[in-house]
């Protein structure tokens, strides 16, 4: 099937250009405007420059046959060729085919084998453009951008050429069964009518437009979005993005799916969007199902804000029914993605079955909640359908600011810690270690080493069994965070990391021992080693 009749356009037949590809084929005769005044025409002087060079080339013949006398006393082609339409040409020069102004614009009839008519829904305002819609599709989001084409590519509309007035063959110019047939109406009831036809063989950037039976050259690209079916108007953006002074806060993102035995559950972390502790390495979400972890700011993006702007790679089928729904895998879904967000605004999206689209890309039926149309989302999109927790995780495993620490308890064997703190920053923090005072920058260091722990796999096993290796306890002075992070040691190599209880990561055992060594030192004099790698 053609680009043209999967749009619902008139395939073009062949025959309409047959003849048309050389020079001096039958194609249509242009008429020639007769030239401003003050002088000959540009394209006078270009064939008067012509022709003195085959007078010279001893072609006189040729020359006087290529012109001849139009009725405004100035050379024109006759040679069934159109003339050369300058790219330059000032408007002055070009003929006017409708006055009407698009912000008086009410209705645009657009017959392209099914007709459909835009309308406008509001006029414009001082505040504000008018909107426009089309009949029987107001469900729908339509792109306002490509409507905006309609009202106003054919108001104030020029043509750069009149090629033959009352054109006795219409077909000659693909006119005869116009591709679209196009009336619009102005609120003082003007009313303007055209068809479109085929583009111009000569001139490609050309298309022949019929207006009271008289043909004339028209931009290509101001007629493209007349030759559309209604389909095309509709918007492929799932959930438009809101502006900037109303963007919501998205308080949670719930992800069930048919391949995981869990939800992945985010949630934004109202305690911890001030916190710059973590030097912009987490996100202000945070996975609290199937683990709890922070987030990275680039890889989660997509996750927890990605619905808004969301667009699809392809409109399947405009109110589908229930039957076409469950043909798309969509009346079990495999996979369901809960937004809600702080305007009280919940949106579901549902993904349905893998299939591969016409240009090879593989795809997701997906429907939106709220909407009447099918959509295709490409895997590359669908990030809730194929991501997996621990592609969106930062791996930090200590995230709170340090000045902001009320209590830092660490046991490792049989050393214990017991730290005690209050202040605000550097210069006004004070803390106690086990009841005695405690140097500032040596407690910062130390705890800086606990900031460089992270989760190098995401784990899901169980715990081993007995107590932790290692088990550190904080809370913060504004009563925001109270957390457990213990440390059990797998084998030599690895070691298992639980937050509140809940196995979380998995890491280099090397991490227990460079902890174990540095609390040994912690009393002297000694570098703490930053690294355990």
């Amino acid at each position: 099937m053609s680009k043209e009749e999967k749009q619902g356009l008139p395939a073009r037949s062949d025959e309409s250009l047959a003849g048309m590809d050389t020079f001096f084929a039958d194609a249509p005769a242009p008429k020639q405007e007769a030239a401003k005044e003050g002088g000959m025409s540009r394209n006078t002087k270009t064939l008067i420059a012509g022709a003195a060079v085959l007078l010279l080339l001893g072609g006189g013949l040729t020359a006087v046959l290529l012109m001849q006398k139009g009725d405004g006393g100035e050379a024109s082609l006759s040679s069934g060729t159109e003339s050369s339409v300058q790219s330059g040409t000032e408007e002055a020069e070009m003929i006017s085919l409708n006055a009407g102004t698009a912000d008086t614009l009410t209705s645009v009839e657009i017959n392209t084998g099914e007709p459909y008519t835009v309308y406008r829904k509001t006029a414009a305002t001082a505040e504000a453009a008018a909107v426009y819609s089309i009949k029987d599709m107001d469900t729908l989001p339509l792109n306002a951008n490509l409507l905006s084409t309609v009202v106003s590519n054919g108001s104030e509309l020029f043509a750069s050429q009149l090629v033959e007035e009352d054109a006795a063959e219409p077909a000659k110019y693909g006119l005869a069964d116009p591709i679209s047939e196009v009336v619009m109406t102005y609120e003082d009831g003007t009313v303007f009518e055209f068809a479109v036809g085929d583009v111009s063989p000569m001139q490609k950037d050309f298309t022949y437009v019929a207006v009271d039976g008289d043909v004339y050259l028209v931009k290509s690209s101001l007629m493209s979005n007349y030759q559309k079916p209604a389909e095309f108007f509709v918007s492929s953006t799932v959930l438009e993005e809101p502006a900037d002074d109303v963007y919501p806060i998205v308080e949670s993102v719930r992800i069930e799916r048919e391949d995981l035995d869990y939800d992945i559950y985010l949630e934004y972390a109202y305690d911890e969007k001030e916190d710059d502790s973590t030097g912009g390495t987490a996100a202000t979400h945070v996975m609290v199902e199937p683990r709890r972890a922070y987030l990275s700011v680039d890889k989660s993006a997509d996750v927890t804000n990605g619905m808004f702007g969301l667009t699809a790679s392809e409109i399947v089928k405009l109110y589908p029914t229930e039957a076409d729904l469950s043909d798309a895998g969509l009346d079990e879904p495999f996979c369901t993605v809960t937004m809600k967000c702080d305007d009280g605004n919940t949106y579901h999206l549902y993904f349905g079955d893998l299939y591969t689209e016409e240009d090879g890309t593989e795809s997701f039926y997906m429907y939106f909640e709220g909407t009447d149309i099918l959509y295709g989302m490409s895997k590359e999109t669908a990030v809730w359908a194929t991501m997996q927790p621990g592609d969106i995780t930062s791996a930090i495993i200590f995230g709170t600011y340090v000045w902001n620490i009320a209590t830092l308890d660490v046991k490792a064997d049989t050393e214990s810690f017991a730290f005690s703190g209050t202040g605000e920053d550097g210069s006004s923090y004070v803390v106690t270690k086990n009841g005695a005072a405690c140097e500032t920058e040596r407690f910062r260091t130390f705890y800086h080493f606990l900031l460089s722990i992270y989760g190098e796999e995401l784990y899901l096993g169980e715990l081993p069994a007995g107590e932790p290796e290692v088990a550190i306890h904080l809370t913060t002075q504004d009563g925001a965070e109270d957390y457990t992070v213990d440390f059990y040691r797998l084998d030599g190599l690895t070691a298992v990391v639980a937050v509140n209880d809940v196995p979380s990561y998995k890491i280099r055992s090397s991490c227990l021992d460079t902890l174990k060594k540095n609390m040994a030192i912690f009393d002297t004099e000694e570098e703490f080693t930053m690294t355990w790698q």
